[in-house]
């Protein structure tokens, strides 16, 4: 990804198949496999499609020139962050931020059966989980330091280079990145990127000012959550000192970090004097799908309860405040000794799994599955 991306271009009006468009790294797809291939998932034409109309200003889809704006944006690997991570591994190790690295590269075969030999020779694991259980526990642990290393090793190749994030879209019109390296990736490759510096802007101190503003308001977020931006600028000014010391320090402050290498990243930035223009600002948008129909609806109180209005000053968790209207209708509408149970356990996670794709068609079926899941040890499965 080294190279620029080819602009995206459609050689019919309405493209539906992927023979039909041309750009990003696909520039000369040949052959009756791309018309199999839909730009769309969902077999669901009805319901589901992609309307791409043209634009008589441009010559092009509407939607392509926000495309290829976005692609044809350089990115750079933060040099400060790799090194601090490739210097401090066996600490970061040590501590459990990073999986050790002999796992990347452990035999599962015999790993397997070495474990499985010790299972069933000692009684005690037996009463705890079952052997499946522990095979599980190894592959996933195998699978995140594979990643890890190859995410690694792939930066360390990138450094010194400017490279491009290819983009596409899906049935909701949310634009992603293609690649390992992005900003939908997990905490270690988001880390990772910054933008690259334009060459032709030169250093500006009011900017460089309001730049270092945002990035002390928006790093302890990568640790925490707040309330407010001043609350979370206050936290940075009075926690620097315990962090800001030694390389270890740094390390152990971010154990009980959200996103410790995120964390790590934006401080290296703002400490060791990082053009503050190129540190990307990765907070998620609050519940986006609810912000646009509080939008359409005019609906004061959901807006301000999705951030995207402020009336008290206070950033809102959308899902946290559900959490508590779902206790109390579920105490009106469940028994009280099933009530009792339940409810101390709905938990932001399941709320967030039941309300946030309900609003892109998500099912009752599919609902209740993760319901089920969720309180599979207290509920029978009537």
């Amino acid at each position: 990804m080294v190279c620029k991306p080819v602009e995206w271009k459609s050689t019919v009006v309405n493209p539906t198949t992927l023979a039909e468009v041309r750009g990003g790294y696909l520039s000369q797809p040949t052959g009756d496999i791309y018309h199999r291939y839909r730009l769309l998932t969902s077999h669901d034409n009805s319901h589901f499609f992609i309307k791409l109309e043209p634009d008589s200003r441009h010559g092009l889809l509407t939607i392509m020139p926000v495309i290829n704006k976005l692609q044809a944006i350089p990115f750079e690997i933060h040099r400060e962050g790799l090194s601090f991570i490739l210097n401090n591994r066996d600490y970061l190790e040590e501590c459990g931020i990073l999986m050790p690295r002999f796992l990347a590269s452990l035999n599962l075969k015999n790993a397997s059966d070495i474990l499985r030999k010790i299972y069933a020779e000692d009684e005690s694991i037996k009463n705890v989980c079952n052997f499946p259980q522990l095979l599980q526990i190894l592959l996933q642990r195998v699978q995140h330091a594979r990643s890890e290393s190859f995410i690694l090793t792939l930066a360390s190749a990138y450094e010194g280079y400017q490279f491009y994030l290819p983009s596409f879209i899906d049935f909701r019109g949310r634009i992603y990145r293609s690649g390992i390296l992005h900003f939908h990736e997990r905490d270690l490759a988001r880390s990772l990127i910054v933008f690259a510096p334009n060459p032709y802007d030169s250093y500006d101190s009011e900017i460089d000012k309001r730049c270092r503003k945002i990035l002390y308001c928006s790093a302890p977020f990568h640790y925490k959550s707040f309330q407010s931006y001043t609350e979370s600028n206050e936290w940075y000014n009075d926690n620097k000192s315990s962090f800001n010391t030694s390389d270890h320090s740094l390390i152990e402050f971010a154990l009980h970090a959200k996103k410790p290498f995120q964390f790590i990243a934006n401080v290296l930035s703002l400490e060791r004097k990082t053009d503050p223009s190129t540190i990307p600002v990765t907070q998620d948008a609050s519940s986006s799908a609810y912000q646009i129909m509080s939008y359409f609806l005019l609906d004061v109180e959901l807006a301000n309860r999705t951030n995207l209005i402020s009336i008290d000053d206070k950033i809102h968790d959308l899902y946290t405040k559900l959490i508590e209207e779902l206790r109390d209708y579920l105490k009106v509408h469940l028994r009280s000794s099933l009530a009792s149970v339940v409810c101390p356990r709905i938990d932001r996670k399941l709320v967030k799994a039941i309300f946030m794709p309900l609003i892109y068609g998500k099912t009752v079926i599919s609902t209740t599955k993760d319901i089920h899941n969720s309180l599979s040890s207290l509920l029978t499965n009537q």
